[in-house]
């Protein structure tokens, strides 16, 4: 999973969170909020304890679909 690093940079902003706080709240090391943070790709264990943390609709929305080649899905809209 790829992320619009600059939604989960300005989520950790908002709160006034770290990436360590961050981490620990999701149950990842560090160094994977890291690689989101620099643009990088996690594995599907690390995607899965982001999207269940943050809800599918806000993961939905912070996903970088382009630069996984994919479409945004169409869930729930009809």
């Amino acid at each position: 999973m790829i992320i619009k690093k600059e939604l989960l940079q300005a989520f950790l902003d908002k709160y006034g969170i770290t990436a360590a706080m961050l981490a620990r709240e999701i149950g990842v090391d560090e160094r994977e909020i890291q690689t989101l943070l620099d643009g990088g790709a996690v594995n599907e264990a690390t995607a899965r304890k982001f999207i269940y943390y943050f809800g599918a609709d806000e993961a939905i929305k912070m996903i970088d679909w382009a630069a996984l080649g994919k479409s945004i899905p169409n869930i729930g809209k009809g």
